[in-house]
């Protein structure tokens, strides 16, 4: 039986160095693994920049590495960070039975195209779990106790003491937190929370509420959430049907001392209306990461408010996330090699066929 070719495509994101664990693959099982870097995105600038794009445009904004058309053609299992894995190199690649994109998201994959081609498409789906839900509890205490505001005071030569929120600066294990959204992310924020001692309240618009329950924690409906919290933390995905999803009629049923929280993706929510909110002080204060447009123009009202802690969408940068995405990866992939199920698979329904095709 021939060795299982595994090509990784390395970029200014997920480096070669930091590719190299996938070369402990070698040592276990019967595969030979490369290393390749995509030259076009080199730089972590133009890795972000790529990410960036294809998250609004989706698969066409991730143009094809020519030189990997020519060496994808005898792997079986291609590994990609931000490199374009279109129908092209779908094409290309005959032997493919596993595409592993090592990102929280998958836009620069043509998961209807390794679909077609009977093609397992996995990902690291919750690789930035762990930094994203750190600084989530990072930005609510941040607008809760005026960090930031008061460092921006100090370094300009002030000593300021009053703020907007003076009258309901809150103690943690005195607020009720809602959580939107129970998927990676929120259940490591519920798990941070708890340290806390914060009355927790859990709903996701995609999951049964028995999910919630069944994991140990409070489901509440949404208006009931958004009626009784003092933070209101958003973890859902962007998708059609969340485009806009919270708006002035959330805003609206939130207390005007509440926090809201959004390190997910701007287009979930109606920008006009969060900065309404604020602006009318329709609820206490704001804490975001993501926003309509990046970087964050000169001109945006964001930038004007004094109930607003403002993050230039780094929630997920760690150092260790990079290497988080290799280990989810690695253990997927040995999984395959092992003949035992995967636990990121993003297209469940060619499992059956690339089975039976392994090996050959």
């Amino acid at each position: 039986m021939a060795k299982t070719k595994i090509l990784c495509m390395a970029d200014g994101g997920l480096t070669p160095d930091i590719f190299q664990r996938m070369k402990d693959l070698e040592k276990s099982f019967d595969c030979e693994v490369t290393i390749m870097v995509d030259e076009s995105i080199s730089t972590y600038t133009k890795t972000m920049d790529r990410m960036h794009e294809c998250e609004y445009e989706g698969i066409k904004a991730a143009v094809t590495y020519p030189p990997l058309l020519e060496a994808v053609k005898d792997a079986d299992i291609l590994c990609v960070h931000m490199t374009s894995v279109n129908r092209e190199v779908i094409e290309a690649g005959k032997n493919l039975k596993i595409v592993d994109c090592m990102r929280g998201g998958f836009e620069n994959v043509d998961i209807k195209a390794c679909t077609e081609h009977g093609i397992i498409m996995i990902n690291s789906s919750w690789r930035s779990a762990p930094a994203v839900a750190d600084t989530t509890i990072g930005m609510m205490i941040a607008e809760n106790k005026n960090i930031a505001r008061s460092h921006l005071a100090i370094v300009q030569g002030g000593w300021r003491k009053q703020y907007k929120n003076q009258a309901y600066i809150r103690n943690m294990d005195r607020c009720t937190v809602g959580i939107i959204g129970f998927g990676y992310i929120g259940r490591q924020v519920v798990r941070r929370l708890k340290g806390f001692g914060c009355k927790i309240l859990v709903y996701d618009p995609f999951l049964d509420p028995k999910v919630i329950t069944d994991a140990g924690e409070t489901f509440a409906p949404l208006d009931e959430l958004l009626e009784k919290s003092d933070f209101v933390s958003l973890h859902i995905r962007l998708s059609e049907k969340t485009h806009h999803w919270f708006g002035a009629e959330q805003f609206a049923k939130m207390k005007p001392t509440a926090y809201f929280i959004n390190l997910a993706r701007s287009g979930i929510v109606d920008t006009a209306a969060l900065i309404k909110a604020l602006q009318d002080e329709t609820i206490g204060g704001a804490a975001l990461d993501v926003f309509d447009e990046e970087p964050l123009p000169a001109d945006s009202p964001f930038r004007t408010l004094d109930n607003v802690t403002l993050l230039s969408h780094m929630a997920g940068t760690s150092g260790d996330t990079m290497a988080c995405s290799i280990d989810i990866g690695f253990d997927d992939i040995s999984r395959f090699l092992r003949g035992e199920p995967m636990e990121n698979v993003r297209n469940p329904e060619v499992l059956d066929h690339c089975r039976a095709n392994q090996g050959k």
